[in-house]
């Protein structure tokens, strides 16, 4: 076990814990140990049997298999504000207004600072949000758009802005865990524009901030996201370069979510043209 990873076994058990709002002395009783055993798990300190680990998952509710990717997953849809999640955590307000995003989202960024930068970085932004690093290790808790605004102003800061290192952090991040159970089904489509279809039919189980919609207009595929209202007052408080970021992130999932599922390449750029808000964009995807 690496004890600087956030994405190991004992911040996670403190993760499906805190999730449930569980204290230890229940949990302890339920997978048969003491409470100061329990805290050692979640302090990297001793090591869970496999016994007591099937006991954990069934008794939080998460799957067994969490413990190889080092994220709890429930496979869950999102849904606007919902307050039966994140019970046993404390999220800074702005956090908690217009939840309508998963965490999931914030996870190829940490897995950058943690796996590319030396010294890794992933603590220290953590430290900036205000928000319990186990927090970060269930995708069903719920954050608000401001934190994704917060977390590429950070990698700015860092001057981690250019295109390149922008498609360095979804190529990394994006990965298997990140796309959860859409790696089969998506493999076996046949066209970009069939898979953007599905990427876009598929944001219910990642964020509802946006729509995403996809045309096909005189043989020219495009891929529109058309922020939600809520939206509203972070658009106009959003800087140039900050805007510019974001649409670069956008610009190389959708490149590389193509590249990853179909095994070729497609150009994508951003069309020039005068949105409503300025979080809004327009994509066209063209073969390589």
């Amino acid at each position: 076990m690496n004890n600087q990873s956030l994405f190991s076994i004992g911040p996670l058990m403190k993760a499906a814990r805190k999730f449930r709002k569980l204290n230890q002395a229940d949990v302890a009783q339920a997978i048969g140990c003491s409470q100061s055993a329990l805290s050692k798990m979640e302090h990297n300190l001793l090591i869970p049997s496999a016994p007591q680990w099937f006991l954990f998952s069934r008794f939080t509710s998460i799957a067994p298999e969490s413990l190889e990717t080092g994220i709890i997953d429930r496979h869950s849809k999102v849904k606007f504000n919902n307050d039966q999640v994140s019970l046993g955590f404390k999220i800074p307000k702005k956090y908690r207004i217009y939840r309508a995003e998963k965490v999931r989202e914030i996870y190829p960024f940490l897995q950058y600072l943690e796996k590319v930068l030396t010294p890794p970085m992933h603590k220290d932004f953590v430290l900036s949000t205000g928000l319990d690093p186990e927090f970060y290790l269930d995708f069903d808790n719920l954050i608000s758009f401001q934190l994704f605004l917060d977390t590429a102003t950070y990698f700015l800061k860092l001057g981690l802005g250019l295109p390149a290192e922008i498609r360095e952090i979804v190529r990394l991040g994006q990965d298997e865990i990140y796309w959860d159970h859409f790696d089969i089904e998506w493999s076996k489509l046949e066209s970009a524009e069939a898979l953007l279809e599905a990427f876009a039919r598929a944001q219910v189980f990642f964020q509802s901030d946006f729509q995403i919609k996809v045309e096909n207009l005189t043989g020219k595929v495009t891929v529109s996201y058309y922020p939600e209202y809520h939206l509203k007052q972070m658009a106009t408080e959003a800087s140039q370069e900050l805007i510019s970021f974001i649409n670069s992130y956008r610009l190389a999932t959708l490149e590389n979510l193509v590249e990853k599922f179909l095994g070729h390449r497609v150009q994508v750029n951003l069309v020039a043209e005068v949105a409503a808000s300025p979080l809004a964009a327009r994509f066209e995807v063209r073969a390589a």
